[in-house]
């Protein structure tokens, strides 16, 4: 509403002010349709955008504070303009994303009706190691980070027979707009690789 006004009395006030500077706006309807079909066909893409704009604003889908991904970006939306929306990284990076790009490509709002996501975490042993017990640690491992224990108790599953390993997944939930991806990941990696040098259990490589 704050942007729609913004703009809305910006054209409001200019016609005013050429009112009172005594300019003739109905001279304006003499060129309105040339005026018209010419910035139609050199904004095309900023009508585009404007119109998406108005879309994002007022569809009620992508909101201030929401979690996206768009293409290789994911961010929390700062700020959403007729134009443009800005998204910022975890790292502090800010990108300007136009909004014709946003409602014609795919992405995935992280936050639009709940922020917990399931992430996995891979991981391999050798065929020596019992897999019941390796599921017994690495769960007990998942429980004792907090990050991983705000929505559901952690998973195990059992994937496969590698060519060196048998495979496992740890499933746990975060919050996506508190907790990286990448950072639980290393946070667990770094748990279960120390659990697993305590035991003596071998994770192999070719």
């Amino acid at each position: 509403i704050d942007t729609f006004l913004t703009y809305f009395m910006l054209v409001i006030g200019a016609f005013i002010s050429l009112e009172i500077v005594g300019f003739d706006l109905r001279a304006l309807l003499v060129f309105a349709g040339a005026i018209g079909i010419g910035l139609g066909l050199a904004l095309q893409s900023v009508a585009s955008n404007l119109i998406s704009g108005f879309s994002i604003i007022f569809g009620g889908k992508i909101r201030r504070g929401d979690w996206l991904e768009a293409g290789d970006t994911m961010g929390m939306v700062t700020d959403i303009h007729l134009r443009s929306t800005r998204l910022r990284t975890r790292d502090n990076v800010e990108y300007i994303i136009p909004n014709a790009d946003l409602m014609s490509n795919t992405i995935i709002n992280y936050t639009l009706s709940s922020p917990m996501i399931r992430i996995d975490v891979p991981f391999g042993v050798s065929y020596a190691s019992d897999p019941r017990k390796i599921e017994k640690m690495v769960l007990e491992v998942a429980e004792k980070e907090p990050a991983a224990m705000v929505f559901k108790k952690p998973e195990i599953r059992f994937i496969g027979y590698g060519d060196n390993s048998i495979d496992f997944q740890l499933l746990v939930w975060i919050d996506v707009r508190k907790t990286a991806r990448r950072a639980i990941r290393s946070n667990l990696y770094f748990a279960v690789f120390d659990a697993f040098g305590k035991e003596g259990i071998e994770i192999p490589f070719p």
